[in-house]
């Protein structure tokens, strides 16, 4: 078997194990990885058309690749990312549930734990 035709079955087998990624990261980035390998054979088999193909296909994937890595930013440092009025899709802001906090309550630099804080008699 030529080296060509081996380069052209690792291609096809790294597309078909992106097909089979249940994370849509996963399947970009093998997707990613067969484009590359596919342009390795198109370059071996001279087809001016996969090469075309298979750069449109990266490019596509990179892009893909940049949102996601963009949208975890935004999940792990959510200050970093202000939330603007033309960000919002409905008339009202968007509301922090006191439910997300932890369980400790931090005042100042001093952590407390629900069970010490003592309630207000006069508050219901």
């Amino acid at each position: 078997m030529m080296i060509t035709e081996v380069v052209g079955w690792i291609g096809n087998v790294v597309v078909i194990l992106s097909f089979l990624q249940k994370k849509i990261k996963n399947l970009r980035v093998y997707a990613l990885i067969g484009s590359m390998v596919w342009i390795v054979y198109a370059i071996r088999v001279e087809s001016n058309s996969l090469i075309v193909l298979n750069i449109v296909i990266m490019v596509i994937q990179i892009y893909h690749l940049y949102k996601i890595r963009i949208d975890e930013k935004k999940k792990k440092y959510p200050w970093m990312y202000p939330i603007y009025d033309t960000d919002w899709k409905q008339e009202d802001p968007p509301i922090v549930s006191s439910l997300d906090l932890d369980d400790r309550i931090h005042t100042l630099d001093t952590f407390y734990d629900e069970e010490d804080i003592i309630e207000d008699p006069f508050v219901s």
